[in-house]
């Protein structure tokens, strides 16, 4: 490889030598019959050497032309990564607008009833969703036995609350109880938090009305009995349901409206307004 090399380079300065010798007796002795012979003899050297300069300048600008193609490259791919982000943060604001308009909707729904609106800061340390924390508390008027919801429906109650902060027991947590009717029928019921569905989110349905009428894809909205939620808020759907040999309702499995996994902003009931 290094003997081809030097060949090459050799062959190349004898060509560029050659131009050069055919250069010189041209200017020197003009037009004659030995100036004409040794164009002759020489000639093709320099038709050799403008072939050798045009590759070479073919290849300078190739290169040049390669450079700069991947300079503009580099600055697609920058502008690319740019309009993704941007993209990213247009979905994200969207989504957040998207929500704030629902539970707007739904505070201006609840009518009589005042309300807090709040984003949610954090969940039980079992990841269960049996509790979350909002950032509003006792300054904004929330207390505890405060109804929580959101725009799907029912999230649970506040069981306790710091100045700018309360904890919220969710309805599937094994302690939650609310009474509920099935929208369907409005045969009446207690949906209650169980230990064992909790880790998936879900809560059961009991204390269902003898011989009630309830089918899979049945909707159960708050009753309003016991003082503790309004009425006719969304709680969740039946999912499945167990019976005994004589047919009598055992429990039903109830799938929450609300996903608390992507929870993020709640409306905190605190009173009636006068």
């Amino acid at each position: 490889m290094l003997s081809f090399r030097k060949k090459a380079a050799a062959a190349a300065a004898a060509v560029v030598g050659a131009a050069a010798l055919l250069a010189v007796i041209t200017h020197f002795t003009g037009e004659n019959p030995v100036s004409n012979a040794v164009r002759t003899v020489f000639s093709p050297f320099g038709t050799g050497l403008s072939v050798v300069s045009d590759a070479i300048e073919g290849r300078v600008n190739f290169i040049r032309e390669a450079a700069a193609y991947k300079s503009i490259n580099e600055q697609l791919v920058a502008e690319n990564t740019e309009l993704k982000k941007q993209n990213r943060e247009i979905s994200v604001y969207r989504e957040e607008n998207e929500r704030l308009n629902e539970l707007l909707s739904l505070k201006n729904s609840m009518g009589s009833y005042s309300t807090v609106a709040a984003k949610v800061t954090g969940y039980s340390s079992e990841h269960w969703y049996d509790k979350i924390q909002i950032n509003k508390g006792t300054l904004d008027g929330i207390a505890e036995g405060n109804t929580v919801i959101a725009a799907e429906g029912i999230v649970g109650i506040i069981t306790s609350a710091g100045p700018n902060w309360a904890e919220v027991e969710t309805i599937i947590a094994p302690e939650s109880a609310a009474g509920v009717s099935i929208a369907r029928t409005g045969d009446i019921g207690v949906t209650e938090g169980d230990a064992e569905l909790c880790r998936s989110s879900l809560c059961k349905l009991t204390f269902a009305d003898k011989g009630a009428n309830i089918i899979v894809g049945d909707i159960l909205v708050t009753s309003g009995t016991g003082g503790i939620y309004p009425p006719d808020i969304n709680v969740g759907t039946i999912r499945e349901i167990s019976a005994d040999n004589m047919g009598t309702l055992n429990y039903a499995t109830v799938e929450p409206m609300v996903d608390f996994s992507s929870l993020r902003e709640v409306l905190v009931v605190n009173g009636v307004t006068q």
